[in-house]
């Protein structure tokens, strides 16, 4: 169960940098009981940017472009003021409302709306356990001990804490099987030998076409996919960090021979190794 306290904070930028990638507006800690909390996005002026809503407890209604969300212990929802959306206090239950909301605005923010409402349509799910939590109740609770923020402390926050929501929206820990998880450590640990994705398959006693099936669903991406970017990734340390040719780059990373690694490289980093070795 989380402990929290009821607040809001606003932030000024006092940072010297001009149209900061991210910034935090205001954030807080609301209790909510009564039909007169209702908010109209498209007549926000004054309210113009980004803002996340997390249900704590109790419930609200969120609306969008005519769909109606009841929002329970966990939902949140993302929304680009001005849109089409409103959301209020569900006064059909007998249940009050509790949540936090971050506002903030910048130019990078706008990346990770698009994507969330893509993946989404804008509400969520996402357990009070999981990382991006512990990450505001850590940043209020540090805020209110301090009083301040640091030079560029809140952008920092709000970076971090977008990508943790992504993350789990695309990578929900909790959605992942015993199987996969041990699929993705043999994949870790082994990518140079790994000869096919059915040795794969076979650690998790299933065929290769249902193990392909379910790594997909579970991960968003398929097994060879993944097993592609462990082994471009380590690809990377090899050519920053020694002189081996390209072929034998190949060899070491899992990959048959170099004209099939350079291939594989450039769809993933839209370079040749070689082009990447002289640039970086």
């Amino acid at each position: 169960m989380i402990n929290y306290t009821y607040g809001n904070y606003g932030f000024i930028k006092h940072e010297r940098m001009q149209n900061q990638p991210l910034f935090l507006i205001d954030a807080g800690i609301e209790h909510r009981d009564n039909t007169q909390y209702y908010y109209d996005n498209n007549n926000r002026s004054a309210f113009n940017g980004y803002l996340i809503q997390y249900t704590l407890s109790g419930n609200g209604v969120f609306v969008k472009n005519n769909e109606r969300y009841s929002l329970k212990q966990g939902d949140a929802f993302f929304v680009k003021i001005p849109e089409n959306s409103c959301y209020y206090f569900d006064s059909s239950t007998a249940s009050d409302w509790d949540f936090f909301y971050l506002h903030f605005d910048g130019d990078s923010a706008l990346p990770f709306y698009e994507t969330i409402v893509k993946l989404t349509n804008g509400v969520f799910h996402i357990g009070t356990d999981k990382a991006p939590l512990h990450l505001f109740f850590s940043f209020i609770d540090n805020y209110v001990r301090k009083g301040f923020l640091e030079l560029y402390e809140g952008g920092e926050f709000v970076y971090r804490f977008l990508s943790g929501i992504l993350r789990e929206i695309e990578a929900p820990s909790e959605n992942t099987s015993s199987q996969i998880l041990a699929a993705t450590r043999f994949m870790r640990d082994n990518f140079a030998s790994i000869g096919s994705i059915s040795e794969v398959a076979d650690i998790c006693n299933i065929s290769t076409e249902h193990f392909c099936r379910c790594f997909k669903k579970e991960k968003g991406h398929s097994p060879l996919q993944f097993l592609n970017k462990l082994r471009i990734e380590h690809a990377l340390f090899l050519l920053l960090n020694t002189t081996s040719s390209i072929e034998e780059i190949a060899t070491a990373c899992g990959f048959m021979n170099g004209n099939y690694f350079a291939k594989v490289f450039k769809k993933y980093m839209l370079c040749t190794p070689g082009e990447y070795r002289i640039r970086s």
